[in-house]
């Protein structure tokens, strides 16, 4: 078992800032594939805009809104070059899709694209989400991210077609389980997992974190500012705000944090002020170590349950979490991103991908390392042992966001 005391040896904290800047890291793609989410949708669509949508919910504030409120968000922050190089993606992929659905039947014959639909909510076993309200009936399995409605010759509608969008250099997620998802799949007690979480949120509240997870999120951000970056920022909303622009809710809780915090530092004497910027330095980097070590738990009692199935068990859950079966048929559409900048565009029908990559492996087995990742390995033809699949804890943006798994292929 853990101390909270152990978070503070120079070794762990080191390596656990490595871990959480590649979080950072992946908090942009999850930016750069949204927006390639909807730019996707844009150049599917017969009269090249974005889709159609019933209500976006996220948990990342930068996410949730209507088509063209993400869009536009998005497009500013990742800036013009990282915007116009995704854009080509999207395009050189949308042309792809057209290409597969003509082929596989979905169009053609006087049957064309009608509609694109956002899909960002997905349905519960309780809540009808998008798909629902798309389709017509609840499909709880299906994970896409667009919905295509396919028109007949006369313009009205034939059927649907899902299509998973992937954006990125590595191999794609392919679902992103809850704790209580997790807990099912390794057949371990319900609440086991939530119980490790428990304990990193209990740290976080010596640390005096407060509020909402998005205040306390702002409160980590500006401990990792420094009062220099801190006042820029602060002066950037004050200057919106003196020319008459409404700031957005976490723009809002940003900038009155940001006051509290120069307020605090200001009212010190210089000899204090160094040391309340090293305390609030340190407050961040304990804050980080404590999430990766709540990863960790949640990777190793993850994994411990996951180790007790056997080869034909593991096989199902591959299969669940990559080809689980959907009431319209799905399809997986990847822009994989060279270092040139280019893009391969990969199309697979989400139906078979499961049962292609597992005919590859034989003697399923599970390995946890010790980190955050849970790995399915396998024997190849050539006798050589692989990875298979990979679970993934991970927190969608700092110590002080929810804790969920993601899933991919090896």
């Amino acid at each position: 078992m853990f101390t909270f005391k152990s978070f503070l040896k120079e070794q762990t904290i080191t390596e656990d800032l490595l871990l959480e800047a590649a979080a950072s890291a992946s908090a942009a793609n999850d930016d750069k594939g949204k927006l390639h989410e909807l730019l996707l949708a844009k150049y599917l669509h017969p009269e090249t805009r974005l889709p159609d949508h019933h209500r976006s919910e996220s948990e990342n504030e930068d996410h949730a809104g209507t088509p063209q409120q993400v869009h536009d968000r998005l497009q500013k922050k990742v800036g013009a070059e990282a915007y116009n190089e995704i854009d080509s993606h999207a395009q050189q992929t949308a042309k792809a899709l057209k290409e597969h659905f003509d082929q596989a039947g979905h169009t053609g014959n006087g049957k064309h694209i009608g509609q694109v639909f956002w899909t960002s909510n997905a349905d519960k076993e309780n809540k009808p989400g998008d798909h629902e309200k798309t389709v017509g009936v609840k499909d709880v399995n299906s994970n896409a991210d667009l919905i295509v409605r396919v028109h007949d010759k006369n313009g009205a509608a034939h059927g649907h077609v899902g299509i998973s969008a992937k954006y990125g250099s590595n191999k794609p997620n392919y679902r992103n389980p809850g704790l209580e998802s997790m807990e099912k799949t390794a057949g371990i007690q319900k609440g086991s997992l939530k119980s490790l979480t428990d304990q990193h949120q209990k740290n976080m509240d010596d640390l005096g974190y407060t509020g909402s997870a998005d205040q306390r999120n702002i409160q980590y951000k500006i401990d990792k500012m420094g009062i220099d970056k801190a006042r820029q920022e602060h002066a950037k909303l004050t200057g919106l705000l003196s020319g008459g622009k409404k700031l957005s809710k976490k723009e809002t809780t940003m900038h009155q944090h940001l006051s509290s915090f120069i307020d605090a530092h200001d009212s010190m004497k210089p000899e204090e002020q160094l040391a309340f910027q090293q305390k609030s330095a340190a407050r961040a980097a304990q804050a980080e170590a404590s999430s990766i070590e709540a990863k960790r738990a949640v990777a190793r009692h993850f994994s411990s349950g996951l180790a007790q199935k056997n080869d034909g068990e593991l096989r199902d859950i591959i299969r669940q979490h990559v080809s689980a079966p959907t009431i319209i048929p799905h399809v997986v559409a990847h822009s994989q991103v060279k270092d040139n900048g280019t893009a391969d565009s990969h199309i697979e029908p989400s139906h078979s991908i499961a049962d292609e990559h597992l005919s590859k492996f034989s003697n399923l087995r599970v390995v946890h390392g010790g980190g955050v990742s849970t790995t399915i390995k396998g024997t190849d033809s050539k006798g050589k042992e692989r990875n298979v699949a990979i679970f993934t804890a991970k927190s969608s943006s700092g110590p002080h966001k929810g804790l969920v798994g993601t899933f991919s292929l090896g």
